[in-house]
């Protein structure tokens, strides 16, 4: 055992930046902001600790505060304003940020003063994003607008563990949501945005999608059978796009400089292609929007080209691990991040796998056999260590995704990316034949992803699973990945990373199937609550869109496809009463009704919950009546859903 831990010695940096993350992981997970008043203080005195101590314990605790109190430090630093409450019709003055093009609409970040809305900040300006119907193709970055919009307070999480849109759009300084009723362009900028020129020139959603970045281009029909047979992920650029564009930027740069013999004889033709392809991945990185799966990727990639112009190992975990301590270190919100979980849980299989491979002469059968062998093992491995993340964030198993990525993604690799990256430039000329040569292939492609889906069980409904599976999940993998074998006899010592994934995981599995479903959902002000009758969801009211990602939520919660019509539950004169075999409850939905019933129900012995929008002053039904957002399970424990961070305050 002492040799075995003596060597994982080596492995020692890769597990800094999985601690810190969890730390940060916890500290954005709490229900309740930590009452700390020297956040940016401590983390200071933790770096020194980490730095000074030597002993390993010492130094995995104060890096996972460190990640704890560096996410607080950031957080509070941030101090995106708040809106206290949603708005009917206002009047709004700003100058657009930035605007995303979506099937149906366009969606416009505006930079407004912050005396314009309610907030809880000391900050001048903040910005809203808005949607408007009509896609105004005379709406650039940089002109201001006025006109009357109707504003939303970004949604809360409704269940444990599920997204929340409040602490998404603080962090991405987004204060309020909502929708133009009327708007007016008082002043055209100077100067017109290169991703809003090339988008108009080109007129496609793939040019959108692939080139630009923007989010949610193509109809959520389709995005739903690309999700279906696994390569949804080609619609966020990432790993998959950069890799494709620096290589080919390579390859082209190369045969280039090799035509000069001149450069060659003196400097080898690789370095200045690197570097010229480099360049051309940096300008990718700001023409797509610079998204966290972009930077991560741009990061990873970078890391690459210096490895090779050192003449160091190209692939490695230590530069998979850099990059991500790079990424953490600029924003540790990232790790919250659906896009950055799964491409790193992607990278970092692959390079576990792949890890070991030597470089061997092959016969001409032998190479393309090892190509498809590479290709077969490649889709393999990162259909297994991105599905804990896919289960947890979607609630699905796409079934099919390992033939899907077989089939569909050399397609995208091979003709559409190359067809539309080509067909974006010549569009700038007037010249569209490859754009739209490139929409006849995707439309060939989503023929065959059609056909994939419509296959038995295509998508197979995960129940939601806790926070705690997840990490259980991801803790056994980071030992499958990060702790080294020994040539140890015991055989026990000698396969611990294994034995360790199958424990964590099997764990996880065990926990998530034994864990009940809840049978009552009910919103923090209580103004939408939900019962589960014979399975199924039913509701106080059919539809509201003050909660309208409510119903999704516990749809999704309840493992449950969300049909095209809620179903309402009979209430008697507002008074609605939830019978189970092992408790009770009563929910009422207008003061009326609360002022009429609250004695009979608080002397019912037989209830044993009170749920009402209203405070009930009767001391005698304290115990009974729940606050906050709240689910129920079937043996009548409860859980409270808390928002009552810095992203959810409304004062």
């Amino acid at each position: 055992m002492q040799e075995f831990l003596g060597n994982q010695y080596k492995n020692i940096f890769l597990w800094v930046p999985f601690i810190m993350a969890f730390g940060a992981a916890l500290y954005f997970g709490l229900g309740t902001e930590p009452n700390f008043h020297f956040p940016i203080l401590i983390t200071i005195l933790l770096a020194f600790i980490i730095w000074k101590k030597k002993n390993i314990f010492v130094r995995g605790v104060a890096l996972f505060l460190f990640g704890f109190f560096y996410a607080m430090s950031f957080t509070h630093i941030i101090n995106t304003p708040v809106t206290r409450d949603s708005f009917g019709a206002i009047p709004i003055s700003g100058e657009i940020k930035d605007i995303d093009y979506t099937t149906d609409k366009m969606r416009l970040t505006i930079c407004i003063p912050t005396e314009q809305i309610k907030t809880n900040s000391f900050k001048k300006f903040t910005n809203i994003r808005i949607s408007i119907s009509d896609e105004n193709q005379n709406i650039n970055i940089g002109d201001k607008i006025v006109g009357n919009a109707v504003l939303f307070h970004p949604s809360s999480k409704y269940v444990p563990a599920s997204f929340d849109y409040a602490r998404w759009a603080y962090f991405n300084s987004i204060s309020a949501t909502g929708f133009f009723e009327n708007y007016e362009i008082t002043k055209s900028a100077d100067n017109k945005n290169t991703r809003i020129y090339i988008h108009n020139k080109a007129n496609s959603f793939l040019t959108d999608s692939l080139v630009l970045g923007f989010k949610k281009t193509i109809p959520e029909s389709e995005s739903d059978i690309w999700k279906s047979v696994g390569i949804g992920h080609v619609w966020s650029i990432s790993g998959f796009h950069m890799t494709l564009v620096g290589g080919w930027l390579f390859a082209i740069f190369y045969l280039i400089f090799r035509l000069f013999p001149y450069i060659t004889k003196r400097v080898p033709a690789k370095y200045p292609a690197i570097i010229c392809a480099w360049i051309g991945l940096l300008f990718y990185l700001f023409i797509s929007g610079i998204s966290v799966a972009t930077v991560r990727a741009f990061l990873m990639t970078t890391l690459i080209f210096i490895a090779i112009l050192l003449g160091r190992g190209v692939l490695s975990l230590r530069n998979a691990a850099l990059a991500f301590l790079i990424i953490f270190l600029i924003n540790p919100f990232y790790v919250m991040n659906a896009g950055f979980q799964l491409s790193f849980a992607a990278i970092f299989g692959l390079l576990w796998f792949f890890g070991d491979t030597e470089y061997k002469k092959r016969t001409f059968i032998m190479r393309h056999l090892h190509i498809l062998y590479f290709s077969l093992m490649t889709a393999i491995m990162a259909t297994i260590f991105t599905l804990p993340f896919i289960i947890a964030h979607f609630g699905y198993i796409p079934l099919y995704g390992l033939i899907g990525n077989l089939i569909l993604l050399p397609i995208f690799s091979i003709l559409i990316m190359p067809l539309i990256m080509i067909g974006t430039i010549c569009a700038l000329f007037n010249y569209h034949f490859l754009i739209n040569l490139a929409h006849d292939v995707y439309q060939f492609s989503l023929s065959l992803a059609t056909h994939i889906t419509n296959l038995p069980h295509a998508d197979i409904q995960i129940p939601h699973i806790s926070n705690m599976v997840l990490i259980l999940c991801i803790f056994g993998l980071l030992c499958l990945i990060l702790i080294i074998k020994t040539d140890s006899k015991n055989c026990f010592i000698k396969n611990l990373n294994y034995v360790l994934c199958i424990l964590f995981i099997c764990t996880a599995i065990l926990i998530n199937i034994s864990t009940p479903r809840p049978l009552f959902y009910a919103s923090s002000d209580h103004q939408l609550v939900g019962f589960v009758v014979n399975d199924k969801l039913q509701f106080n009211h059919a539809k509201m869109s003050k909660h309208y990602f409510a119903f999704s939520s516990w749809y999704e919660f309840n493992n449950e496809e969300k049909p095209d019509k809620n179903k309402r539950y009979k209430c008697d004169h507002g008074l609605c009463r939830y019978n189970t075999p092992k408790w009770n409850l009563v929910y009422m939905q207008n003061f009326t009704t609360l002022m009429n019933n609250i004695e009979n129900v608080c002397n019912d012995k037989s209830i044993d919950y009170i749920v009402t929008t209203f405070e009930v002053n009767a001391p005698n039904c304290y115990a009974k009546v729940l606050i906050d957002g709240i689910i129920i399970y079937p043996n009548g424990k409860f859980t409270k859903i808390i928002n009552r961070r810095p992203w959810h305050i409304r004062h």
